[in-house]
């Protein structure tokens, strides 16, 4: 659900509206309307927005090593902390350089050996010049030690690498590849690279020591700087009137809240208007939905917020995704791995993770619904098995030609065609909330032919009178017809709805079945994973060795790694088709054009 907003606009003289915003601000309610362009054209708001993410920088980096937390007494000063934790960054990613620069000079250096360039000077002094080169093994040639004096110093697979040594200024016109080689020794060379890596090591040590102490100080900052920011874009988004003398401030505040909001006004001595804002304009979304519901707005956020007009669809697919995610999954055994993480989890990890933990576990539930109706646990089939009732149930359905696939495969159909049908409610439900009810007349008109349809066919099969079937046949074809070729837009005449009528038909019959046929992804995937389970508990039987105790840790070591690949791989497709199926086909249905702005109320961050 949407929570109503109210839009206030305040008029503050200018000397008072610094003092009015730190009210404001301590009371935590008002989503600041933005400027556009203001943000971008102040320097010391794009400085703070450099910093803010540099502190963000930092404390991420360091929130990734593995350091016991250290308690430091006494003040700290967070920006000497930020400039020294950046100073030996910058440090490492140049040691790192170098090291990188020496290992290739130790790559070109390898084959020459350890030679000392001091004795290659000393030869040119003496007026001797030596040539390096490389050629392919089958180049070389027989004569070139004594036509060019040349000197075979190591041969590396098919590279053959020589020298020359030859009075200098005596030109060398030789078939093979000059070698230009670093000007120091293969020692120097592995020395350096030896003080690089204590260096390197001891910055590390020096991030685990950050990592330990300073991350609440640096946490501290990153609130401090951020609630400036905050400060100051909302002056920057306030324009001015009257000469200068009187700042507009314009934001929203939920309904529910807006009592309260205007008790505290009514302390400040400011001039204020509240009224409900035009659905034109870019209002703010918060959600606030039923603790089951409340899981699934991690899925939507992943797409986008509803925007303000229309309806908040989170408590109408998340049902459908839980029970999506339990049949593409479809193994009890995975589902109660999965419940358990999830469940326990919860309780151990930070506040903005217990939600999706406790997500997990739910859907761990539907995974073991789901399971227990496919009969599969951790890949084993208890319908093949004819473990207790399923094998009742296997019989009475290989009495009828079919199989536990045969009856899934149909429920993933009646699953997409009932989410299909319940997405063109809502999109006349939506339809009606924005604009009014005859913008729905199309929508309703469609309903009408395709349930009614059913209607129609369901009475013939029962044997209804096909005099009463005949009525409410007719019935439906022309409410139908009405809503959905000659009523469905109210801004046009009749003719062009008609041409519009027919081009939706011929999109609603091919839509519609390509929709529905996603919906088979459900099963396959349920099967797949059922698949995957089978394979690997054939594999621990077939590759486990015939040694009593061998064979069971053997045979545990290929269950383990076996199903943790399945749950992993399987896992994850459960939760990306159902994405899916709710991103296209039930947004689509339902009409859902999103794009709305979160609810961010300008608040103190730190005291």
């Amino acid at each position: 659900m949407i929570i109503r907003m109210k839009k206030y606009t305040f008029l503050v003289y200018h000397r008072e509206y610094e003092m009015f915003l730190d009210a404001v601000r301590e009371r935590g309610l008002l989503h600041v309307k933005e400027r556009k362009g203001g943000e971008v054209e102040d320097a010391a708001l794009r400085e703070k927005m450099q910093l803010l993410k540099r502190i963000r920088d930092a404390v991420q980096f360091l929130h990734h090593r593995e350091a016991e937390p250290v308690e430091i007494t006494g003040d700290i000063d967070a920006m000497k902390v930020l400039h020294d934790f950046e100073a030996m960054r910058r440090e490492r990613e140049v040691a790192e350089q170098e090291l990188q620069t020496l290992q290739k000079d130790v790559h070109q250096l390898e084959p020459w050996g350890d030679f000392s360039w001091e004795s290659v000077e000393r030869l040119a002094e003496d007026g001797w010049e030596i040539n390096f080169y490389s050629t392919s093994s089958r180049r070389w040639e027989k004569d070139w030690p004594e036509k060019y004096n040349a000197f075979i110093i190591s041969e590396t697979g098919t590279i053959t690498f020589f020298v020359t040594v030859t009075p200098k200024g005596e030109k060398v016109d030789i078939d093979a590849d000059p070698v230009r080689l670093p000007e120091h020794s293969m020692s120097y060379v592995r020395g350096e690279i030896s003080k690089l890596g204590e260096k390197i090591a001891e910055i590390d040590a020096a991030y685990d020591e950050y990592a330990a102490k300073y991350i609440p100080a640096l946490e501290q900052l990153q609130l401090k700087v951020q609630q400036e920011f905050d400060f100051d874009k909302v002056v920057l988004n306030s324009p001015r009137s009257a000469e200068d003398k009187v700042v507009v401030l314009e934001g929203y505040i939920p309904e529910n809240e807006s009592k309260d909001f205007d008790q505290f006004l009514e302390t400040q001595g400011v001039y204020y208007e509240a009224t409900y804002p035009d659905l034109k304009e870019k209002v703010p979304v918060l959600l606030k939905n039923n603790w089951f519901t409340r899981m699934f707005e991690t899925i939507g956020d992943l797409y986008a917020l509803p925007n303000y007009k229309e309806l908040d669809l989170t408590p109408y697919y998340a049902p459908f995704y839980w029970i999506f995610f339990g049949f593409c999954l479809g193994d009890a055994g995975y589902g109660l791995v999965l419940a358990l993480i999830g469940f326990i989890m919860a309780g151990r990890v930070k506040p903005d993770m217990k939600g999706p933990m406790k997500l997990l576990g739910t859907l761990g539930l539907a995974t073991i619904i789901f399971g227990l109706i496919s009969g599969t646990v951790f890949g084993m089939s208890l319908y093949e098995m004819k473990f207790s009732f399923y094998g009742t149930l296997a019989d009475r359905m290989a009495a009828k030609g079919k199989t536990i696939n045969d009856e899934l495969f149909t429920m993933a159909l009646a699953l997409g065609a009932i989410q299909i049908l319940f997405g063109m409610f809502i999109k006349a439900a939506n339809e009606k909330h924005q604009f009014g009810w005859k913008y729905a007349y199309g929508t309703i008109g469609w309903l009408v032919l395709i349930v009614g349809g059913l209607i129609v066919y369901l009475m013939s099969q029962l044997g209804v009178n096909p005099s009463v079937v005949n009525i409410v046949m007719y019935v439906v074809i022309g409410v139908g017809f009405l809503g959905a070729f000659l009523f469905n837009n109210p801004e046009r005449n009749v003719f062009i709805n008609f041409g519009v009528g027919l081009w939706d038909a011929y999109n609603m019959v091919t839509g519609v079945m390509g929709d529905l046929l996603s919906y088979i992804r459900l099963f396959a995937l349920g099967v797949s994973s059922a698949i995957l389970g089978y394979v690997f508990n054939s594999l621990a039987m077939q590759l486990s060795p015939d040694i009593p105790v061998l064979k069971i840790v053997v045979m545990i070591i290929i269950l383990l790694i076996g199903h943790g690949i399945t749950i992993f791989m399987s896992t994850l497709g459960a939760f990306v088709h159902p994405m899916r199926l709710t991103f296209v086909e039930f947004y689509k249905n339902s009409g859902f054009a999103g794009g709305g702005l979160r609810y961010t109320p300008f608040k103190k961050r730190i005291s």
